[in-house]
Order: structure tokens, then C-alpha cells, then sequence
């Protein structure tokens, strides 16, 4: 949120205007002197460069600031960005500039469907200006399916099996510089159903060893394996074929059983308790009960939570008992058997709290739709809270400001501009209350710069804080601090013991302000990125100087909207840079907390944050930020990948494919712009957020553990040329997963997925193809969650 009485109202970089004009005044003069371009390569989107690299780039000369892929140096070499702008190469003439191909698929036809067992031709065009195109690979999602290196480009793909798949082309020019063309869906479907008769074909087993085009019989059809593997994997949740999240990269349909199996009904199965909603307190003993029915007979029923067996029963009325269930959120399911099919039930949502109480916040919906009133008139104008749109949730007062310039003590009056007294501001205020509305005081902003860096200063803090919130009945407190407020000193490498005055000091003042409130206290945050997940790349100064007061007050944390505006372009987990703007930004950056990561020269991961603690900020207008504006079709689009799991074509691909259903919402700045711009923002945003029905949340859960793989895990050789090894420690026995995704975030190989007992291991990684650079893996034991690169020369 930004303070500046200016229409554009923020300054991302924390330098006066006058410095940023005179900046770009000198860099740009920079620009006006020949650079020498012989031998320097030409930019190619799909190369990692390193800081101090050079490259030619429409006939100017450009250096990379840091690391950086897929970033346009001609786009990205503004002030403090990606490049910088060496000058023109021998006075304009262009150097070895190289331009990119352009490529095309022909065929298939997108939307086309095909029958299982066709061959299937891949067609493309592909053309490159100033030189020749040298070969266009074919890819199924980010499998490379084969090559052609003479016009007219295709490849003929055999025998493909019943499903779903993203076609696409890439094309590569003589001087290496390669494009990608658009994503072509197509649909494989069972050719008729003659699956023939599954007499004598095993009833699918999670566990049982299957071996390559094995064949057996799943929920009326028949399967034949492709990946013993997994085919023979215990993750049935994962790779049961036809109803197993991922069976398609294990199985291929045959077709409908035609006798034998294929004449039995499957089994019908529902969970009649808990019901959906149910809360629990820590430690509780949950008995899971379903009802199952079948045309032969139930020979058991498997109980699941968030996909992990429990336990099972064979005998009506069945059931299990589940012991000693921690604090945390889980979807129930019961899996009905028969002799030869499988039925799994609708899913049953219940969580399990500290208290009982579902946390802090009291009554907070579970989906929010957050807004900033102005207690100043920065050209949007003003309104009065009493004059307020219903349709938000929460309402944040911004600001309560320091009472000295960078001072520890606050202060907040309300606008005699706005109001006439004091009193009819807490009446308004009382006024929202009542409607059901939380109404927190903001500290903060762009111009409230504060600095508590003292035992003292955080008395004097939590004081004058304490006292303002008990003026004006404020619900709770939101954090919004910018600028010099919290900085990382030298030396201060450790997120969860921080020993920067500003950071500490700052903790323990805001700590006592909480503790002098009950439950109902509503605590929220807004950083701006580079304060969060800019702590993936650096660890200093402004980057990731937030995680220590995240990492601290997470359990009284109610949810936390990152800015998703006025920021440079920000690494995602897939190691690849997203700007602002755009759906792939707000997905990517949203899922850093959603899944936790590494920070810059930090001992362990920053943990996961729980997902309803996690929001997005946005500008309600252009207007009301200096960059980071997006439609309300973007951020749609977005929502529905990070909360249903449904994708919309772009570059970031979600750890967690089928999304997080209980993340809490959106923030804007602001309430006023919002008005301004004719309530775009939250017209669009209620009724999307509405539409989503409310989803029981477990709110202010006891400590999120933080990862601990001890100095076990280590990745070797690294960098490596055929293999690595990677090796790790499982503390408690739990499912585990080891996957590696490429810079485009795709998976491209699953090492493990499985059960482990205690103790240590070690998995070796042989690439399926010879491509070098960077590769991120991610290794998961239980709840915890590691991620690391590996670099392949």
C-alpha cells in the first residue's frame, strides 16, 4: 500500500523520484556510445545467463545484472532490472544480433479426437529470418516425442494410448536460438470399448508388482501397464488405473470389460461421519464411518486422509477409528471393494485446531475480500467507512504512522477532512462492526517508515499501537511496513533466530501487542515481494527481510497478502522470472508460500504457510499502483489454477496440480480506487469468491514445522555430467516423494513415490537426454518439503 499523494502513488525501487529520474538520465546517456559486439552471442530466451554476461540483442550490447533466463534485454533493462544497456553495437549496425525462428503446429487441429491405438502425424511450418532452421522437436506436455530436421517438419506418433494430451512444436536456427509454438489439445477416447472379456485377469492391487503390458482389471475396464514402476506402486490415490490422480503416466486404457468383470457393478460407498465441516481439537480421537453397498458383495472399505491410508474394514457397519489426529486440515475418503472393482466416496473436509475454536479472527469468512481506506485524499478521492461497499470483509485504515519521522511510537488521527470529530470516525467504525465486517488499523504504508531497534523502541511501540486500537476499537492490526523499516543486517543469515536490531525489536513489540488481546484479534500482512519471496535469490538489506516476522508470528498469523504490484520480475520455484501483470506472476509467487522455499544462504527452507493464511494483493485500478494492474479475467484464471487446479496455458506449472482449495482470498489497494475505477474490483471479486461456497478452513493451527533433513542430504556431484546422486534421512516413517522439474517448471522424472521406514538413502538420477543447465528438485517426507537445484553440465 503506498502513501504518496500522487494519482501514480509508489515508488517500488525506496529512492526519491529525483534520483530515479536522474538515474535513468545517465544511463540512458550511457547508452549513446558504441559497444563492441564481435564474438559476443546473440540472447536466447531458452539460455541461463549469469550476472556479468554479455549478448547482442536488436543491435545493442546488454550485460546481465544477475541471473536471468527468458528475459528480454531490450524489455527488462530499466533501472535495477535484468540487464543493462552496454550501447549500440559498432554505432548501430547490429553486431551478430540474431533473431529468433518463428514455429507453427499445423496438425493436429486443436480440439481434434482420435481413437486409442491411432498414429497420430505432427505437423509444423517454421521459419527464421536471418538464417535456417535446423530441426523442430515435437513434445507431449514436456516429454519430447521426436524430431524432424528437413521441410515439411513432422513426426508420426504410434499407437497412442486413451487420454488427454498438450501437443506442441519447438524449433531450433543455426545459431541455436529456438521459439515454441502455441499448446495444441487433443483427446484420445476408447476406440468402441471391446476391451474383450476380463475372465482370469487380476483385480488391480496398489502395491502388487505388475510387469510391462500386464494386464488387469480396474472398475469395469481393462488396463494394460506401461510403467511397472508405478503401475506396482503403493500410492493407489496416485496411479490406481481409471481413478488414480495420475494413472495415465502408468496405465493405457484397453477398452470395457466385454464378460466376466466387466458384467459386475462397481461398489457404492459414502462417508455418513464426521460430517462435512467437522472441527476437532488437537489430539482428538475421530471415528470415520461409511456406508457401502454392491450387486455381489463389499469385501472391504479403505479409509484415506488427504490421500494416506489409514486403515480398513471388512466387515457392516464399517468404520475405523483414527487416534491422537494433530492440529491441521484433511480430506476424508473411503474406498469400497468388491471381488473386482473399486469405488471411492465424495470427499469429506474436517479440520483439527489448538482450541477447538477455528484460531484467531473469530468469526473471519472463509473467503476474504480485504480493502484500504485512505485517511488521506492521494487523487482518488475519499468516501466515509459508513458509505463503504457491503462487499468486502475486511477493512484496513491506512495508516497509523509514526509520531517523529522513522520513530518507534504511532499515532493515528482521523482526516478532519474527512471527519468532523473523532467520535463520528468510531461510530463509523462501530458501524461495520455491526454489519459483520473486521475493521484493523494498518501500520505503515510508504511514507511510515518506521525503526524499533530497541528494547525501548519496542515498548514504546507496542504502547502507543495498544492504545490507538483501544481509542477506536480497532479488530486487529495489519503489518504493513516498507522501506527502511526492516532491513537484514550483515552477518543476519538465519530466518528463524534473526539478529537485526530492526527485525528483532520489531518482533517483540508486535508480539506484545497480540498478547495483550484474546482470539478474536485479527492479525495480517502486507509486504511487497521483494520482502518475501525475494528472499529465494538474496538474503540482505529489504530481500526476504519479512520471513523473520512471518516465521515468528505465524501461529497468530491470520493470512498474509504479499503486494503483487509495483515489483520487478520475481523468481518462481521452477527457477524462471515472472513480471508482474500477469497470471503466471500471481500463481507463481502465491505458491512460494503455499509450498514453502529455499532462502539465499539460509541453514533450511522457509516452511509452508497453511492455505488459508495465503492471499493476493492486487491494485483495484492502473491507477492505483504504478505497475501490477490486472483484469479481473487474469486474476480469475489464476484463481482457478492455484484454487481448482484448472490451468490456463501458461508457463508455471503448480506443484500441486490439483490446486489448494481453501485459499483465503484477495487484497486491494484500494477501497477508494476501487470506487474511482467504478467497482470493478469488487464487484468482479465477490461474486467469483462467492461462487467458490464456503470451504471449512483450520485457522491458527499450533507450529508449522520447519523442514529439518538434517546434514544427511546432499546432492552429488553437483555440478554432474551422467548422474546424480541424492541422498537424504527420513526421521519418521511417511510417504516420500522425490521429483525433478525443469526451468519451465515440468516435471521430468519422479525418483520416488512411496512409503519409507526410518532411516537414510539414496537415489541416483540418470537424465533421459543429455540437455545441460539447471533442474530444480523437490523431496517431500510427510508434511516437510526440501526443494534444491541441481545443475547438469
Amino acid at each position: 500500500m503506498k502513501h504518496f499523494y500522487l494519482t501514480k502513488n509508489v515508488n517500488p525501487n525506496y529512492y526519491s523520484w529525483l534520483t530515479v529520474v536522474m538515474f535513468v538520465l545517465i544511463f540512458q546517456s550511457a547508452q549513446a556510445f558504441d559497444a563492441d559486439c564481435g564474438g559476443v552471442p546473440a540472447w536466447s530466451s531458452s539460455q541461463v545467463y549469469l550476472g556479468g554476461s554479455e549478448v547482442t540483442y536488436n543491435g545493442y550490447k546488454y550485460q546481465a545484472n544477475y541471473w536471468t533466463q527468458n528475459n528480454n534485454p531490450e524489455q527488462y533493462s530499466d533501472p535495477y532490472e535484468h540487464w543493462t544497456n552496454l550501447g549500440a553495437c559498432d554505432g548501430g549496425g547490429g553486431g551478430n544480433t540474431n533473431q529468433p525462428p518463428t514455429v507453427s503446429l499445423t496438425s493436429p487441429s486443436n480440439g481434434a479426437s482420435f481413437s486409442s491405438g491411432d498414429n497420430i502425424t505432427l505437423s509444423a511450418n517454421a521459419s527464421d529470418s536471418d538464417g535456417s532452421i535446423t530441426k523442430v522437436e515435437f513434445y507431449q506436455g514436456a516429454t519430447k516425442l521426436g524430431e524432424d530436421s528437413s521441410s515439411p517438419y513432422s513426426f508420426t506418433w504410434n499407437n497412442v494410448a486413451v487420454g488427454s494430451y498438450s501437443i506442441s512444436a519447438k524449433a531450433f536456427d543455426n545459431d541455436n536460438a529456438s521459439a515454441n509454438s502455441s499448446i495444441v489439445s487433443i483427446s484420445v477416447t476408447s476406440s468402441g470399448g471391446g476391451g474383450g472379456s476380463c475372465d482370469g485377469l487380476p483385480q488391480y492391487s496398489a502395491g502388487t508388482s505388475y510387469t510391462q503390458n500386464q494386464e488387469v482389471a480396474n472398475v469395469g475396464n481393462k488396463y494394460q501397464c506401461n510403467v511397472p514402476g508405478w503401475c506396482s506402486s503403493s500410492a493407489g490415490w496416485a496411479y490406481a488405473p481409471g481413478t488414480g490422480q495420475h494413472w495415465q503416466d502408468a496405465w493405457s486404457l484397453v477398452g470395457e470389460c466385454g464378460g466376466g468383470n466387466g458384467g459386475n457393478e462397481a461398489p457404492s460407498v459414502s462417508i455418513t461421519g464426521p460430517s462435512n465441516g467437522s472441527s476437532y481439537i488437537d489430539g482428538a480421537t475421530i471415528t470415520i464411518a461409511a456406508n457401502a453397498s454392491d450387486d455381489v458383495a463389499v469385501t472391504k472399505v479403505e479409509f484415506y486422509s488427504n490421500g494416506s491410508y489409514l486403515g480398513e474394514d471388512s466387515s457392516s457397519p464399517y468404520s475405523f477409528t483414527w487416534s491422537n489426529v494433530g492440529i491441521g486440515s484433511y480430506t476424508l475418503t473411503a474406498v469400497a471393494d468388491d471381488a473386482e472393482t473399486s469405488t471411492t466416496s465424495n470427499p469429506v473436509n474436517i479440520s483439527v485446531t489448538s482450541d477447538g475454536s477455528g484460531g484467531g479472527g473469530g468469526d473471519l469468512p472463509d473467503r476474504l475480500l480485504v480493502g484500504y481506506w485512505h485517511n488521506f485524499d492521494n487523487g482518488s478521492g475519499v468516501v466515509k467507512l459508513r458509505d463503504v461497499s457491503a462487499k468486502w470483509d475486511v477493512i484496513n485504515i491506512a495508516f497509523a504512522e509514526p509520531t517523529t519521522v522513522h520513530g518507534s511510537s504511532m499515532t493515528f488521527t482521523p482526516d478532519n477532512s474527512i471527519y468532523s470529530s473523532t467520535q463520528e470516525f468510531k461510530n463509523d467504525v462501530a458501524y461495520l462492526q455491526n454489519q459483520g465486517k473486521k475493521v484493523l488499523i494498518s501500520i505503515g504504508g510508504a511514507n511510515g517508515a518506521i525503526d524499533v531497534s530497541s528494547s525501548g523502541d519496542a515498548s514504546a511501540f507496542s504502547s502507543s499501537m495498544i492504545n490507538i486500537i483501544n481509542t477506536y476499537g480497532f479488530d486487529g492490526m495489519d503489518i504493513d511496513l516498507e522501506g527502511s523499516s526492516l532491513s537484514l543486517g550483515a552477518g543476519d543469515s538465519d530466518f528463524r533466530n534473526p539478529v537485526s536490531a530492526k527485525i528483532v525489536y520489531f518482533i517483540q513489540g508486535a508480539q506484545t501487542v497480540i498478547n495483550n488481546y484474546g482470539n478474536d484479534f485479527v492479525l495480517s500482512m502486507a509486504p511487497e515481494t521483494a520482502f518475501v519471496q525475494g528472499g529465494y535469490s538474496t538474503y540482505a538489506g529489504i530481500y526476504g527481510a519479512y520471513l523473520p516476522v512471518i516465521y515468528a508470528l505465524r501461529n497468530q498469523m491470520d493470512y498474509i497478502h504479499v503486494q503483487h504490484y509495483n515489483s520487478g520480475c520475481m523468481l518462481g520455484l521452477d527457477g524462471m522470472c515472472y513480471s508482474q501483470s500477469t497470471a503466471d506472476f500471481h500463481v507463481a509467487m502465491a505458491e512460494m508460500l503455499l509450498q514453502g522455499f529455499p532462502v539465499a544462504g539460509n541453514p533450511v527452507d522457509f516452511p509452508a504457510l497453511r492455505q488459508d493464511q495465503v492471499a493476493i494483493g492486487l491494485p483495484a485500478s492502473p491507477s492505483a499502483a504504478g505497475g501490477g494492474y490486472t483484469t479481473p479475467a487474469n486474476v480469475h484464471k489464476a484463481l482457478d489454477y492455484l484454487i481448482k487446479g484448472i490451468p490456463f496455458g501458461g508457463n508455471y506449472s503448480l506443484r500441486s496440480s490439483s490446486g489448494y482449495s481453501n485459499f483465503r482470498g484477495l487484497m486491494t489497494w484500494s477501497i477508494n480506487w476501487d470506487i474511482n475505477y467504478g467497482y470493478e474490483f469488487s464487484n468482479n471479486h465477490r461474486a467469483y469468491l462467492d461462487a467458490l461456497g464456503s470451504a471449512p478452513l483450520a485457522r491458527k493451527a499450533a507450529d508449522i514445522n520447519t523442514v529439518d533433513f538434517t546434514e544427511d542430504f546432499k546432492v552429488y556431484p553437483n555440478p554432474f555430467e551422467n548422474s546424480a546422486k541424492i541422498a537424504f534421512s527420513v526421521m519418521e516413517e511417511g510417504r516420500t516423494k522425490l521429483e525433478i522439474y525443469n526451468t519451465l517448471g515440468r516435471k521430468v522424472a519422479t525418483l520416488k513415490d512411496e512409503v519409507l521406514s526410518k532411516g537414510s538413502y539414496m537415489v541416483e538420477w540418470f537424465p533421459k537426454d543429455n540437455t545441460s543447465g539447471i533442474y530444480l528438485g523437490r523431496l517431500s517426507v510427510g508434511g516437510e518439503v526440501k526443494t534444491f537445484k541441481i545443475y547438469k553440465k
